[in-house]
């Protein structure tokens, strides 16, 4: 029965009342759980179970009014639920279902979602770059320890340039008021590599004539002076590392086992939890960094970006993923340097080395790195402005079928063909597979420029294109690509993807020079599994290139971070080492939602991303976990999947 609200909604809500029931369903499978009593939000990703308590759950129905020419403008419906646990929530195809252990009141509460980015204009210098940027931050929902958890923090708005500064109400009202200041040097180059740690404070930003930057927290004893570029790099980043963690540590994610890390820094969790974000602030730097410099988790990722008042634009989509900002620097690799490279990483020692010349990012630690700037990076993702752009486009075919290309233009490498078409079939996912052979330049022309979110090309590439029956097709030809990724499996094929990137699509695996065909299809499967399974496009291919000797002959163009489908349920890579007493095991989370926990494949361990947990496991043990689980495993410096490993190395048990 329907009646008044009982509880109220946390949130804006256009109108809200009262129900009692035992089970709800709720449209779309992207929804957050915020448990009201510790203000804590998780993002779902599978089945869970609630414990008594008071939640809300929250959902957006979306519906699509944007053109190719405004992706942003979509706009929908948020759903909240507000129930007393406890409870189930289970993600379906059609949707989530909420079941309660008996009826019971609940309260929904429905609101107008405008999910379109708003913009936020600024003047062409470096000024205004400095208060565009201090509004950025208005996409946390909060500024409590929770704004660590992705779900607590939406897309930044968009940036632009123009004669006057234009600021939206709305982004306006949202901004938080923290008390804290980044006083800045009045060049691009500082504004840009502050831009992550600002984002995250809430601070304000300003420039002005001097020769370092300087933050500062109104009410506290925060005047830390950074050094000038471009160790103020370094130091940002480790400061951002620091603030980032703990804030995850103090909303209560591990505090088994972070015990030791609270007692070093002497924190009171609820007490913390308690105070301003500036207090906040002065707590967290009040200790020595060697105290928890061992306990953090490695950076899920950062950007070596060549400043300019142009780029400016890319900064919102960086800061969406939290990427740590790098002024470009990287050594230069010649035939020699990339053969070791590739040799020390494992791979079995057989093929030729690649000739053309790249350049491997330095100066930071982060998991995956991508390089913003003129050349070609090795072992980081090649991103352009259009890439980001493009990403958005796509955002309205969340609830439709995938629709997947397999196009094969060489008859040599059918096995290819086969097995990653069996692979795209079998997966558990609303996809429809089409395979085609031998297209011509205007058949391959149309399915690059159908609405596609994944073609896999099977072939050859040559300095003017891809190799079709009739010639070869240049994908700078093509007047609007609507392929969302793609994997050009062709020798050579780094140019054809970048100018695919920026016809439309968001990104894509290439390769920089000639692959033998076997070694191609080896990378060509295991991409096509890892992919299916939800894991990025970047992380998808430098698990899946270690089948073969010249894996640094792969490369990924446009934003890596992208993945075809959600993350997986087990976002983890798994390494092994055989000893004596049975193995030893590093689980790595591998999901770009920085600040999310999740349960590991062994035993009852949760950990953040980036945390790398090690243990030791039996034969047995080991055998009976891979067995239950679906996750990469590297072992013996080679790619495997568990159950296949299970399998082998239960012969030997």
């Amino acid at each position: 029965m329907r009646e008044s609200a009982t509880w109220p909604i946390p949130r804006p809500t256009d109108e809200s009342f009262s129900a009692e029931t035992g089970r709800l369903h709720l449209p779309g499978t992207d929804v957050t759980v915020t448990g009201l009593e510790c203000n804590a939000q998780y993002h779902l990703s599978r089945a869970a179970e609630l414990p008594e308590g008071a939640f809300l759950v929250t959902g957006t129905v979306e519906r699509a009014t944007g053109e190719r020419d405004d992706p942003f403008a979509t706009d929908g419906v948020r759903v909240h639920v507000r129930f007393d646990g406890p409870a189930s929530l289970r993600p379906t195809r059609e949707g989530t279902v909420l079941s309660l252990w008996e009826s019971t009141p609940i309260t929904l509460g429905f609101s107008e979602a405008t999910t379109g980015l708003e913009r936020v204009q600024v003047p062409e210098t470096v000024a205004g770059l400095a208060e565009g940027f201090s509004c950025l931050s208005a996409a946390h929902h909060a500024m409590a320890p929770s704004r660590s958890h992705p779900a607590q923090r939406d897309h930044p708005p968009l940036l632009t340039t123009g004669e006057t500064a234009s600021i939206p109400d709305e982004i306006a009202r949202q901004r938080p008021e923290t008390g804290i200041e980044l006083r800045l040097p009045e060049t691009v180059e500082s504004v840009f590599v502050a831009a992550p740690l600002a984002f995250y404070l809430g601070a304000s930003v300003t420039v002005g004539d001097r020769d370092r930057p300087v933050l500062t927290a109104a009410g506290t004893d925060v005047d830390r002076e950074f050094s000038p570029l471009p160790g103020f790099q370094t130091e940002a980043a480790a400061m951002l590392r620091r603030v980032f963690y703990l804030d995850c540590l103090v909303r209560r994610v591990d505090p088994e086992r972070n015990a030791d890390l609270v007692e070093a820094c002497s924190l009171d969790p609820e007490a913390v939890r308690a105070l301003s974000p500036a207090g906040r602030l002065e707590r967290y730097l009040s200790f020595p960094s060697a105290a928890i410099q061992d306990g953090l988790p490695e950076w899920h990722l950062s950007t070596h970006v060549d400043p300019s008042l142009g780029r400016a634009r890319c900064l919102p989509f960086l800061l969406d993923k939290l990427s740590l900002v790098y002024l470009p620097d990287g050594a230069e690799l010649d035939r020699r340097d990339l053969l070791d490279r590739t040799l020390t990483d494992a791979y079995p020692t057989r093929g030729t080395p690649a000739t053309a010349a790249r350049v491997e990012p330095s100066g930071d630690s982060a998991r995956v790195r991508a390089w913003l700037a003129p050349g070609t990076p090795v072992d980081a993702f090649k991103p352009t402005t259009a890439a980001y752009e493009n990403r958005y486009r796509y955002r309205d075919r969340g609830g439709d079928r995938l629709r997947v290309s397999v196009v094969l233009n060489d008859s040599t490498m059918s096995d290819e063909r086969g097995a990653v078409t069996d692979i795209y079939r079998a997966a558990d996912l609303p996809m429809d597979v089409t395979v085609t052979e031998r297209l011509t330049r205007a058949e391959l022309a149309d399915v690059f420029e159908s609405r596609n979110d994944f073609v896999h090309f099977i072939g050859h590439c040559e300095s003017d294109g891809l190799r079709c029956p009739d010639g070869t097709l240049s994908a700078e030809t093509l007047s609007d690509v609507r392929t969302r990724t793609f994997f050009l499996n062709a020798c050579g094929s780094y140019d054809e993807g970048l100018a695919l990137v920026e016809s439309g699509a968001v990104a894509g695996a290439v390769t920089f020079t000639d692959v033998l065909d076997r070694h191609a299809a080896m990378v060509g499967t295991a991409f096509a599994r890892l992919l299916s399974n939800g894991f990025s496009i970047h992380r998808a291919l430098s698990l899946a290139r270690r089948r073969i000797v010249m894996g640094k002959d792969y490369a990924v163009v446009g934003d890596g971070t992208h993945a075809l489908v959600p993350s997986p349920t087990n976002p983890a890579v798994v390494w092994l080492t055989e000893t004596d007493a049975g193995y030893d095991v590093v689980c790595e989370v591998v999901t770009p939602r920085a600040g999310e926990r999740y349960r590991l494949p062994f035993g009852s361990v949760t950990a953040l991303n980036g945390r790398r947990t090690a243990l030791s496991v039996d034969a047995a043990t080991l055998v009976e976990t891979l067995e239950s689980v679906s996750v990469p495993v590297v072992y013996d410096g080679d790619f495997h999947w568990s159950g296949d490993l299970a399998t082998r190395l239960a012969e030997s048990v």
